[in-house]
């Protein structure tokens, strides 16, 4: 019986840790116009789209 609970508890507080650690690990928006990198490590476009020609090393937010 005790197991049980401790093991609810444990689950409990997984299941509400878990939204808290996707958030904070969110990167930065960047707006239309902004330098960026098609693979996001310089954050994500607001359009979702980032324009990037094959030999530059980096993009525009469209």
């Amino acid at each position: 019986m005790k197991f049980s609970i401790f093991a609810t508890l444990a689950f409990l507080g997984l299941a509400l840790a878990s939204p808290a650690a996707n958030s904070a690990s969110n990167t930065a928006t960047l707006p239309s116009g902004a330098t960026c990198n098609k693979d996001g490590s310089m954050g994500n476009c607001q359009s979702g789209l980032c324009v990037q020609e094959e030999n530059a090393s980096t993009g525009t937010c469209q």
